[in-house]
């Protein structure tokens, strides 16, 4: 299932403010459960690098997504943000940190949602 991608600033903001979070020194992820389709957004400050570096971050995230899709948990918005080391770090590294914070992060969202009822 290929999740369809974030791309308006009130929709990460919303995601960013009630989200659930997940981080390690390679990237950062929010969950947010909502109700529809799986949605994902990325993003790279310029405090990651230039512009080169910057997408090559988010390229490398995104790959991350097409590879991992299945995992994704159901009716939930995903925002990854890269950092600094996003961009040179080993791929597998990224991978294992990446499934981790995703996982991490819908724990989180679940435990949320949980106490509100």
């Amino acid at each position: 299932m290929i999740p369809s991608v974030i791309k308006k600033r009130s929709e990460f903001v919303e995601i960013s403010r009630f989200g659930s979070r997940a981080k390690t020194d390679l990237l950062v992820v929010i969950c947010l459960k909502v109700d529809g389709v799986l949605s994902v957004g990325f993003t790279a400050s310029k405090k990651v690098g230039k512009a080169v570096k910057r997408n090559k971050a988010r390229r490398r995230l995104k790959e991350l997504v097409r590879l991992c899709s299945g995992v994704f948990p159901a009716g939930c918005s995903l925002v990854f943000i890269a950092t600094k080391d996003t961009a040179s770090c080993e791929f597998q590294k990224l991978k294992s940190d990446f499934a981790y914070c995703v996982r991490r992060s819908a724990e989180r969202e679940k435990a949320k949602i949980q106490m509100k009822y």
